[in-house]
């Protein structure tokens, strides 16, 4: 019963390892030499695609400043606004109506205030994430192109091995 189990597994295990060999064999997308106009055209694209990436990623980068600087603008802003709000509505305790509609007043503007601080640190939140989003897109594209690279690299390898072969077999007449 063993004997049976153990030859499924090596038989399971060797049809794995022959999927295995036989993706990475056949992963290089572009193998003669014919394929290097689409390999170079492939390549082209992607490298305009990373410049693309590359100039979003730095006009996030550039709004960050301003971004943290309304951040913490408002933070202050919505603070004194809602300590402003707290003096008046102690002082419209007191049964006067002018009093009150100023404190009213005063408390709608700390909210405002208070949701703009909120806002602001929202959208930072967000562009922190468009730059992580936009850093990963690049890390991916440039991986994209370093395996065009290798494929490039295997295309020449083989170029030179036929030109090789050509002076080789011309030398020995």
């Amino acid at each position: 019963m063993t004997k049976i189990y153990a030859h499924r597994a090596l038989s399971f295990v060797l049809a794995c390892c022959a999927i295995l060999f036989s993706l990475t064999a056949g992963a290089q997308k572009y193998k003669s030499l014919s394929d290097t106009t689409k390999l170079n055209k492939e390549y082209g694209e992607i490298s305009l695609d990373i410049s693309k990436l590359n100039t979003r990623l730095i006009d996030e980068k550039n709004k960050t400043a301003e971004l943290q600087q309304k951040t913490a603008s408002t933070a202050g802003d919505a603070v004194t606004s809602g300590q402003n709000s707290k003096n008046q509505a102690a002082e419209a305790t007191s049964g006067n109506t002018t009093d009150t509609k100023k404190a009213v007043r005063d408390a709608k503007r700390a909210d405002r205030q208070a949701n703009n601080a909120k806002d602001a640190a929202a959208n930072e939140k967000k562009n922190s994430r468009r730059i992580n989003d936009l850093t990963a897109k690049i890390e991916k594209k440039q991986k994209q192109l370093d395996k065009l690279d290798i494929q490039r690299a295997a295309i020449m390898a083989q170029l030179q091995s036929v030109g090789q072969a050509v002076t080789d077999s011309t030398s020995q007449k």
